[in-house]
């Protein structure tokens, strides 16, 4: 995380939004103490279609089941293994 003070960012604006875009986070000072934070904005994962298709594969995959398995074990049934 880049730290700039008011005055430096005041005057590098341009500079501090291509750092936000690149995926800094910038603390904005004045007098020392934190006063804002400039970040990037959140994206939706889903919406990027690689990550759409390991999560479907994932919910589909809890909810098929492990093959074989009907029902929870028991706690006697997990005793036995």
């Amino acid at each position: 995380m880049t730290v700039m003070s008011i005055r430096e960012f005041n005057a590098n604006v341009s500079r501090a939004v291509a750092m936000v875009e690149a995926g800094a986070s910038i603390d904005i000072t004045r007098h020392g103490r934190i006063v804002a934070e400039l970040r990037p904005k959140r994206v939706n994962k889903l919406d990027d279609p690689e990550f759409r298709a390991r999560w479907e594969r994932m919910v589909t995959g809890m909810q098929e089941g492990i093959p074989g398995l009907e029902a929870p074990f028991t706690a006697d049934e997990r005793r036995e293994r």
